[in-house]
């Protein structure tokens, strides 16, 4: 059935079920190849968090065998993709990358608790692949 008035409909919610949604919504584009979507939602639900010590981001930021040992430099490259989402610069194209998604995803998951069912199943599809580390599958699809 087709929605009668759709701009009439009226939502309130906490911080935390919106970043849920996000990341729920994150999960299906990541799902659906649409990783785009999928770092853009969750790069929005992860900014919405406070910052969590110990958490995912610092661990990777922190990262004493971090492959750019300049902090800023190093910050700057883990946000690369997202930055490049939200604001206009070049290059025009860009390849996206199902573990650097995933990862976007699982930066927003850790700043945010409990999780749901399919946050609990897509670190288990996480945790669970085989070739999650292995640079020769990552390669643009035709």
């Amino acid at each position: 059935m087709r929605e009668k008035r759709p701009f009439y409909r009226v939502f309130t919610v906490t911080k935390q079920e919106a970043a849920v949604q996000q990341i729920e919504a994150a999960i299906a584009a990541f799902h659906a190849g649409q990783f785009a979507a999928a770092v853009t939602l969750a790069g929005a639900a992860e900014g919405m968090a406070p910052d969590k010590p110990e958490g995912l981001w610092s661990i990777l930021r922190d990262n004493p065998n971090r492959p750019i040992q300049e902090s800023k430099e190093w910050i700057t490259r883990l946000n690369e993709t997202r930055d490049w989402l939200k604001h206009r610069r070049p290059p025009e194209t860009r390849a996206l990358v199902a573990f650097e998604t995933g990862l976007s995803i699982l930066r927003a998951m850790d700043k945010w608790e409990p999780w749901t069912g399919p946050m609990n199943e897509f670190k288990e599809l996480w945790f669970s692949s085989p070739m999650l580390l292995r640079p020769e599958d990552y390669s643009p699809e035709a």
